[in-house]
């Protein structure tokens, strides 16, 4: 994991939109951001996460599929 500490952006450039999570999900993601210390608030934990996505995958292409899609199955 990259140990190199995430910049945050300035709180008057922020743009605002709506995720809905599942109830498991949204549990984790409290849970998560709760367990640290200090706790962070689940608004950081989310802008954190998102931000280690986009370094993870920068300038790369990604093939993303929905956690519970059926299998595909071949035509014979």
């Amino acid at each position: 994991m990259d140990s190199r500490p995430h910049r945050m952006p300035d709180p008057t450039t922020l743009k605002r939109f709506t995720v809905s999570l599942d109830a498991q999900d949204y549990d984790a993601l409290c849970a998560l951001a709760q367990a640290q210390r200090p706790p962070l608030p689940l608004q950081y934990a989310v802008r954190l996460a998102i931000r280690r996505f986009l370094d993870e995958y920068e300038g790369r292409a990604i093939t993303l599929t929905p956690a519970n899609a059926p299998a595909k199955r071949s035509k014979r």
